[in-house]
């Protein structure tokens, strides 16, 4: 669903006068309005948990864990300690889950997750103040094992529910083989944004279609930590057969921060998936509105 021009119209004028009437941005607001109606017409929160919480918040069954990814429980599957549902690198110390067990745990570990590790230290400066902002040195692609680990992280946060949808996810994110499942996929690996003021707290989101027939993924994955924004669209979800052989597309969002004339909206960043192992080489880029 695409939003009418009465629609934005409207959203731009709430915006403008958030920021205290100040003239000057019609044409951001504009495009602000336009693409976060976009989402807000097509996607609904589904799971959003905030990653550093004064107390550990566990996610799963206590009495009858069972992980997600090889799909055992006891007594042929070990859970001896609850996991970090999304990486610790991120800063995460307090979202935690049952349902990921010490095999798959230690599988990741060496793999996809290491690779995360390399891909996040490549994006630090996007968290640090907006003096730089003009000109930073950021990768040029996410790689497919990087990638797998933020889907990995979106799965194991997702309603049990939805799981069903999202076999053929499980499976590729839990193959060694990244070469092999790189010829599955083109496009958009992920979308990265720099927000204009750094969030007090870190937090990660599910965000689920509303209508089969839109033309966007059906489940959006969301990980923020100070002024960084993460996107990525899970993929080989059987919701999505409706749109194999076409494009990717992932609705971009303002993700404004400030007030009054502070009132900004982020930068985007696309980032293309890179096949092979090797991080991408950073490269020096010029961001803009």
């Amino acid at each position: 669903m695409q939003p009418s021009r009465d629609q934005i119209e409207r959203a731009a004028y709430d915006r403008w006068e958030r920021r205290g009437r100040f003239h000057g941005a019609d044409r951001e607001e504009w495009i602000a309005a336009e693409m976060d109606l976009t989402f807000d017409l097509n996607y609904k929160t589904v799971a959003e948990y905030s990653i550093c919480e004064p107390k550990p918040r566990v996610l799963g069954n206590e009495k009858r864990p069972k992980c997600r990814f090889c799909e055992q429980g006891p007594p042929r599957a070990a859970f001896s300690v609850v996991r970090f549902a999304v990486s610790e690198v991120t800063g995460n110390t307090s979202l935690k889950t049952r349902e990921v067990c010490d095999e798959c745990t230690e599988q990741f570990a060496k793999s996809i997750d290491a690779a995360f590790a390399k891909f996040w230290e490549s994006l630090q400066p996007l968290r640090g103040p907006t003096s730089s902002f003009r000109e930073l040195r950021l990768p040029t692609a996410i790689t497919i094992p990087a990638y797998k680990a933020l889907v990995r992280m979106a799965l194991t946060i997702m309603p049990e529910s939805q799981l069903p949808s999202f076999t053929d996810t499980i499976e590729w994110v839990t193959n060694p083989d990244h070469e092999f499942d790189s010829k599955l996929f083109e496009g958009p690996g992920s979308l990265i944004y720099r927000t204009y003021l750094p969030y007090t707290q870190g937090w990660t989101s599910l965000a689920q279609r509303i209508e089969d027939d839109a033309p966007f993924p059906f489940v959006q994955y969301f990980l923020a930590v100070d002024s960084l924004i993460i996107q990525v669209h899970l993929p080989l979800c059987a919701r999505d057969e409706d749109l194999d052989g076409s494009e990717v597309r992932l609705p971009e969002r303002s993700f404004s921060t400030g007030l009054g004339s502070n009132h900004q909206s982020s930068t985007c960043l696309v980032l293309p998936l890179k096949t092979g192992a090797e991080q991408s080489r950073p490269r020096r880029f010029r961001l803009f509105w």
